[in-house]
């Protein structure tokens, strides 16, 4: 089986926020974030939203800094904007089902847009991760703020030497871990997941895109937007080649 941006919540809604726990995001991470999102009454977007693990956290960061934020975010899968509207009971992320390759995002309508946890890369064609730009390009506001980030193309060789890798990392909370079967073809990752918590197994696969900075500044370019920064991960750090991911910041020109 070929997996699919759009069948990726069919397979991970249920085990995302156990193989990604929330409590991986960091108060540094929101606070980074949080400097590139005016203060007061800011328009957010972020696409790829899932279970809402750095929406919500970030929504938070901006109430504790005194702001009214309208925060959407975008997913195409259902299962995960499920998920999102258990863990958002008082509904603080508008839920908006949408591909981003093809939907329309609107004009002119946020301060800040957001593409993280490598969302970019699970489109697989070049075409249409520059299609997410131009959306997200005519989404911003004049001086607004574009996010993405995505995986260091240089740990994701690594982690495939001759092509393949197997992995197993376990978890906190008794009989609990992930294996891991990665495959690398060119810029194609294929990656087989089998976690396992405490008996029960769940079997999900993933296919990513190995997209490296300078593609994300030419498309980038291509839109308009004006490169602010390359960084390693969401807190700013200083980018090197063993960084696990890569933050490029870009803005719309104010005219």
């Amino acid at each position: 089986m070929t997996a699919s941006y759009t069948d990726y919540g069919t397979q991970f809604a249920r085990i995302y926020d156990d193989i990604f726990p929330r409590t991986q995001i960091t108060t540094e991470e929101t606070s980074w974030l949080a400097n590139h999102i005016p203060t007061g009454a800011a328009h957010i977007l972020e696409l790829g939203v899932g279970t809402g693990r750095v929406a919500l956290p970030l929504w938070d960061a901006l109430i504790r800094r005194g702001d009214q934020p309208t925060f959407v975010g975008v997913d195409v899968s259902t299962e995960m904007l499920e998920q999102l509207a258990t863990l958002d009971p008082h509904d603080h992320i508008e839920r908006v089902h949408a591909d981003i390759a093809i939907d329309d995002l609107g004009e002119n309508a946020y301060d800040t847009i957001l593409c993280l946890c490598a969302t970019i890369s699970m489109l697989t064609e070049p075409a249409a991760q520059q299609a997410a730009f131009h959306s997200a390009a005519k989404a911003l506001r004049p001086g607004g703020r574009l996010i993405v980030e995505t995986h260091n193309a240089d740990v994701v060789q690594a982690l495939n030497p001759a092509g393949a890798g197997v992995y197993a990392v376990p978890y906190p909370g008794g009989k609990r871990i992930l294996v891991t079967f990665s495959e690398l073809q060119g810029t194609t990752w294929k990656v087989e997941h089998c976690w396992i918590d405490n008996g029960s197994a769940t079997f999900a696969t993933e296919q990513s895109r190995v997209t490296t900075s300078g593609e994300l500044d030419a498309y980038a370019a291509a839109t308009g937007l004006t490169k602010l920064s390359h960084t390693a991960g969401l807190n700013g750090a200083t980018r090197d080649t063993n960084s696990p991911t890569i933050c490029a910041t870009y803005q719309k020109d104010t005219q």
